[in-house]
């Protein structure tokens, strides 16, 4: 018997492992299926779903925390109210901040109120190549409960490690979910579109033991005015400190461009043009450490930047 409940599919994984990168390529292969996203960007700024809606209309923003801690029930009424849309849903996606963890999320599909309209497709996990097994501490920990919620584990950007670390990683991960090896969050169609897949029954796996994963990071947002020289820019960015584990948003640089997305993870840096609407000026989030120190000191660096 086919079930009719709206098919769910989580995106989880560890701050810059490429889960954006991996939604846009869904919303666009989904063709006219009828789909809705939601996206959970942890800081003030939610850069994750200005860049899915330069794919689609049909985003939604859970911002401002943890969407497994501190807007959890904000996550159970977005789900209520898009189960009940008419034209019906045929899928709902849920991409999680990269310090959330996917466990509790699976858990809120079971409550009463939502397990009659929508059922749990499967878990996509992806995995940094480049930084999974430099995690530590609390990180790490974190990161660990990340994968073990997966049905599908996407081993990402494994184009910048050579054969011998890939089979670390390889070991390094659980041999239960099934692993996809790719680049730029390639994940073939046939292993999350069929909706006619069956209906998952969440399992007993323990969330992380933490009142609130955002405890685990600092975050904030730098605005500026004007344009960047380029040069200098990127010397700030090659420079940044291990203990940033993300930098997002959008900037101006001195060719007089339009405003360019910053994408920065561990030492790599990506520009793409902003094709949607932005503010005025120029916004970076920041996410870094608990603790992290070295704030006044970033901002210095990158307003001497300016042009």
């Amino acid at each position: 018997m086919m079930d009719e409940r709206i098919a769910v599919t989580v995106v989880a994984g560890f701050l810059g492992a490429g889960k954006t990168t991996l939604l846009n390529r869904m919303v666009q292969r989904a063709g006219d299926s009828r789909l809705a996203v939601i996206v959970n960007d942890f800081g003030a700024l939610n850069i994750d779903a200005a860049l899915v809606a330069e794919v689609t209309d049909a985003v939604y923003s859970l911002q401002n925390g943890c969407i497994c801690c501190t807007v959890q029930e904000d996550l159970l009424a977005q789900l209520a109210s898009l189960a009940r849309l008419q034209p019906r849903l045929q899928r709902i996606v849920i991409e999680c901040s990269g310090v959330s963890d996917p466990q509790r999320i699976v858990q809120t599909l079971a409550y009463p109120q939502l397990r009659s309209l929508l059922r749990l497709d499967l878990v996509i996990t992806l995995v940094d190549a480049t930084r999974h097994l430099e995690l530590d501490g609390e990180y790490a920990r974190l990161a660990r409960a990340q994968v073990a919620a997966a049905d599908v584990l996407l081993l990402n950007k494994t184009d910048l490690v050579d054969a011998e670390e890939l089979e670390r990683l390889r070991e390094a991960l659980p041999a239960r979910a099934l692993l996809h090896v790719g680049v730029q969050a390639d994940l073939p169609d046939a292993l999350w579109l069929d909706a006619g897949a069956p209906s998952r029954t969440p399992g007993a796996l323990t969330p992380v033991a933490t009142a609130d994963h955002g405890q685990l990071f600092e975050s904030w947002v730098w605005e500026g005015e004007g344009r960047f020289e380029a040069q200098r820019l990127r010397a700030w960015l090659a420079g940044l400190p291990d203990a940033l584990f993300r930098l997002k948003g959008w900037v101006r640089l001195e060719a007089g461009e339009g405003p360019l997305w910053l994408q920065q993870v561990g030492r790599r840096s990506q520009f793409s043009p902003v094709s949607g609407a932005v503010d005025d000026g120029m916004r970076l989030v920041f996410i870094a450490r608990r603790g992290f120190a070295g704030r006044e000191a970033l901002e210095s660096g990158l307003r001497a930047c300016l042009r």
